[in-house]
């Protein structure tokens, strides 16, 4: 079964909700997922997160900073 952006956001919709009370353990209609620390479950985010962005079409975007050191002159 292809997952779809659809069930792909509910899934981290419950697990942002979970991860914001505090609580380790997810269902999602008939699955249970128990995750080991919150570490874990933001990782999960990202990765749902990259899923959706790939079905959607989207390419993540990478920020680049310059520093320059130095006085200035």
């Amino acid at each position: 079964m292809a997952d779809t952006v659809e069930t792909l956001t509910a899934r981290r919709t419950a697990i942002v909700k979970a991860r914001d009370s505090g609580v380790l353990r997810v269902k999602h209609g008939d699955e249970e997922t128990m995750f080991r620390s919150l570490s874990d479950m933001n990782r999960i985010i990202a990765n749902l997160d990259a899923q959706i962005a790939a079905l959607q079409g989207k390419q993540k975007t990478r920020v680049r900073y310059a520093y320059q050191s130095g006085k200035g002159l």
